[in-house]
């Protein structure tokens, strides 16, 4: 492999580790991609998680195979990062308490996304930069 070509492919992984955490590189972004309270109402968490991934719009040229909703008062979300969670590596905090949370899956195709919905409490993962979370990891 010609030296040109291994730095081509560095340079595409790059780009795309880029997108990637580029996705919710703000406070403002993750807060339209995971928090809802008071929760939106729907007639179950299917329906919630179909209508709250097309209202905030991120189903963007694909279906995001997977989506967490915080369903708490984003203050509450917010201590995470200040003090209500425990530093787990770099710049992830594990929350201490408990949130009401709905986890969306997908289980269409683009343009048809469709998505089934879980209701749990759990704690959550979440990057914290500038003392606000950016990034949600993952459900603990």
């Amino acid at each position: 492999m010609t030296v040109s070509r291994l730095l081509l492919q560095l340079l595409v992984l790059l780009g795309v580790l880029l997108v990637h955490y580029g996705e919710a590189a703000t406070y403002q972004t993750f807060e339209n991609s995971h928090i809802d309270h008071p929760k939106t109402g729907a007639n179950n968490p299917n329906a919630y998680c179909n209508l709250m991934m097309q209202r905030r719009r991120l189903n963007r040229g694909r279906c995001k195979p997977s989506n967490t909703f915080i369903n708490a008062p984003s203050n509450s979300i917010i201590a995470v990062c200040r003090g209500a969670g425990t530093r787990y590596r770099r710049n992830l905090y594990d929350s201490r308490a408990s949130f009401p949370v709905t986890h969306c899956r997908s289980t269409g195709r683009f343009p048809n996304c469709n998505y089934r919905g879980q209701t749990m409490n759990k704690r959550v993962r979440l990057a914290c930069v500038h003392r606000k979370p950016v990034h949600f990891e993952r459900l603990l």
